[in-house]
């Protein structure tokens, strides 16, 4: 079975400039728990998630630091980086800048890909949608609830078999 057997198409997209409450809207109205944000072209530029908007609206912690010659060092560098990556969040006026700087290649998907390579991927807890992409563009998405479709209908067919 391939990806564009189970994606969900067209796939509702937003732009970069979209505002974050218009992301919201968007996401709530369509019960949707991601959403793509595509360019002019309709390429995918990145992808904002449930988590995305959650994220921004919790509190930043600030990571732990040293002085050192009148300068501030932080004794985590992983600490820091995810303090960066939380406070550009929660500055993030805009679907662009909520979308941040996600890996590209990891968040979209080929409509002829196997399914199991889509399942692997969402293996990672912070991939919970898949942008569907053919020349460019974004035609669709794959989200785990898809996933889990495909689980049940596969589990259905091994109990007919069964009782056959």
């Amino acid at each position: 079975m391939k990806v564009q057997d189970i994606m969900t198409s067209p796939a509702i997209t937003v732009t970069a400039d979209a505002s974050v409450q218009e992301v919201a809207r968007v996401m709530r109205e369509k019960k949707i728990s991601g959403v793509p944000v595509v360019d002019s072209q309709g390429r995918l530029t990145g992808i904002v998630t449930e988590l995305d908007l959650i994220s921004r609206s919790a509190p930043v912690h600030e990571p732990t630091y040293f002085t050192f010659l009148s300068g501030f060092i932080p004794l985590k560098p992983g600490e820091y980086r995810e303090y960066r990556e939380r406070l550009q969040q929660a500055l993030a006026t805009n679907a662009g800048e909520l979308a941040g700087v996600d890996d590209l290649k990891v968040a979209q998907i080929a409509p002829d890909a196997l399914i199991s390579a889509a399942m692997e991927r969402m293996l990672d807890p912070e991939i919970t949608m898949l942008a569907v992409v053919e020349n460019g563009q974004v035609i669709g998405v794959v989200t785990r609830t898809d996933m889990i479709s495909v689980i049940e209908q596969l589990e259905l067919e091994l109990i007919d078999r069964d009782e056959e």
